[in-house]
C-alpha cells in the first residue's frame, strides 16, 4: 500500500503558505504523492472561490520537493484546450524531474464552465475527454502533429520538450460512472475515485475496471486508489457532505479488501499538518 496526501487548491480549505508546508512536510514523512484539485471556482461556498491555478501551484512545490509525486484531482480535460494542456503537463514533468501524474476527469461543477469555458452534456463532455487525450498523447509522442477532430485540430503541431516520463506522465482517472471507466480502462494508468465513494461502490467499480481493461488486452495497467477524508469533525460544520473517518486504519483495510493499492488522505483543514503527522506515525507502519 502506498499513501498519498490529498490538498484542495482553494483558500477556503487550507491557505497558501499551509498548502506548501503541508507538500512539503508530506515529502518529510515518507508520503509517496501530493495531489491538489483543479478548480477556478468550487460550489461550496463563495469562500471557496479564491484559488490558486494549480499548473502554476504544482511547479512552485516541485521546486520546494526533490521526491514526492505531484498531481492534480483531477483536471477536466474539455475545461482547457488539450494542446494548451498538453504543453503545461510536459513542462511540469520536465521541470519536476519525471515526477508529474495527471489526473483526468470530465468535469462536473457546471458554473465554473459557464464561468471559464464551454459547458456540454455529459456525453459530448465524455467525447472531448476522449478526443482531447488522444491529441494530447500524439503531441507527447510524435515529433509533428496533424490533428483533424470533431470538437479539436491541430496543424503542424510540435511539443518540445517532451515529458521525463515515457511514454508520457501517468494518466490517473477520476469517476465512477461508466463511459468514464471505459476510457480509463482505455488510457488509464490509475483510477482515483472521488472521497464520497463508499466501499461496496468502490469494489463494483474495480471488477469492472478489471473486466474492462481485459477487453481492451491492458490486464494490471490501472493503479486501483482511493481517497478517504476526516473534512467534518466535532465544532467543525462541513462545507461539504463527505465521510467523517475516524477509523483511519479499519477504512484502509476495508479499501484493501475492495482492491484499493494507494489510499490518499485528505484530512481536516483545521489541523490538516498535525494529522497528517499523526496518521505517518500511526497507520502508514501497520501497512508497510
Amino acid at each position: 500500500m502506498k499513501f498519498g496526501v490529498m490538498i484542495s487548491n482553494s483558500a477556503g480549505f487550507v491557505d497558501f503558505k499551509t498548502a506548501i508546508k503541508a507538500a512539503c512536510r508530506a515529502e518529510e514523512l515518507g508520503y509517496d504523492s501530493v495531489f491538489f484539485s483543479d478548480h477556478y471556482m468550487t460550489p461550496y461556498s463563495r469562500a471557496w472561490y479564491e484559488t490558486y491555478e494549480v499548473f502554476t501551484l504544482i511547479p512552485y512545490v516541485a521546486a520546494k520537493t526533490s521526491r514526492v509525486k505531484l498531481g492534480t484531482c483531477v483536471t477536466p480535460i474539455p475545461f482547457r484546450p488539450p494542446g494548451m494542456l498538453a504543453k503545461m503537463v510536459s513542462t511540469i514533468d520536465v521541470l519536476s524531474g519525471g515526477r508529474f501524474i495527471l489526473g483526468v476527469g470530465a468535469g462536473w461543477v457546471q458554473g465554473e464552465f459557464e464561468a471559464y469555458s464551454k459547458w456540454d452534456d455529459p456525453k459530448t463532455r465524455v467525447e472531448k475527454t476522449e478526443e482531447g487525450l488522444r491529441l494530447m498523447i500524439r503531441l507527447w509522442t510524435e515529433d509533428e502533429v496533424d490533428f483533424e477532430g470533431k470538437y479539436y485540430t491541430a496543424k503542424g503541431a510540435v511539443l518540445e520538450p517532451k515529458p521525463i516520463q515515457k511514454p508520457y506522465p501517468p494518466l490517473w482517472f477520476g469517476t465512477t460512472r461508466d463511459r468514464m471507466l471505459r476510457l480509463t480502462a482505455k488510457y488509464g494508468d490509475g483510477w482515483i475515485p472521488w472521497v464520497r465513494t463508499k466501499v461496496e461502490d468502490y469494489r463494483r467499480c474495480t471488477e469492472k475496471l478489471r473486466r474492462y481493461s481485459r477487453e481492451f488486452g491492458r490486464e494490471g495497467a490501472i493503479t486501483f486508489a482511493c481517497v478517504i477524508g476526516q473534512i467534518a469533525s466535532e465544532g467543525y460544520k462541513p462545507t461539504i457532505d463527505v465521510p467523517l473517518v475516524t477509523d483511519w486504519a479499519g477504512t484502509v483495510e476495508r479499501f484493501m479488501e475492495a482492491g484499493c493499492q494507494y489510499t490518499v488522505l485528505w484530512f481536516h483543514p483545521k489541523r490538516y499538518i498535525g494529522f497528517m503527522e499523526d496518521f505517518a506515525r500511526e497507520v502508514i507502519p501497520s501497512f508497510e
